[in-house]
């Protein structure tokens, strides 16, 4: 029997299983604490390596007075402002109650590689702040 348990807690990784380990970087209400944007990064380990494209998420929820997702759930009561793969610091700061600036701080990606990104989640703005125009791993037209 304890064989056949064993096997159980086993095969998942036998399988190639998928893991995901969640870092919260920041996380801030807005002054009159009705929202929390919070910047979250993804990190994959498959067959217990790590994955070289992390995802960087930027989350706006309720303000609950604290950021709180379990690691690897799902976001479904959040809505995601967006999600980049590969890209560097990011930061969030309120202007004000209902507008939300996203900083690139250094990323190395251009808004336009970003993918989906919103500019208002119902009552709340967003607006994007330090993208460069290239994404790094871009050349400028010429430069060759």
């Amino acid at each position: 029997m304890k064989f056949f348990a064993c096997l159980l807690l086993c095969l998942p990784f036998l399988s190639g299983c998928k893991e995901r380990q969640d870092t919260v970087i920041s996380s801030v209400a807005n002054p009159s604490h009705t929202y929390r944007a919070t910047v979250l990064v993804r990190q994959y380990y498959v067959d217990g390596k790590v994955d070289t494209s992390p995802t960087t998420y930027v989350l706006l929820d309720k303000d609950s007075g604290k950021s709180d997702y379990g690691n690897g759930a799902e976001f479904t009561d959040s809505q995601v402002v967006m999600k980049p793969s590969q890209c560097g610091p990011l930061d969030a700061q309120w202007v004000d109650d209902h507008l939300l600036k996203v900083i690139c701080q250094k990323c190395g990606l251009a808004l336009s590689a970003v993918g989906q990104h919103v500019s208002d989640v119902g009552s709340v703005q967003i607006e994007y702040d330090g993208f460069p125009e290239m994404s790094s791993w871009e050349t400028a037209p010429g430069s060759n």
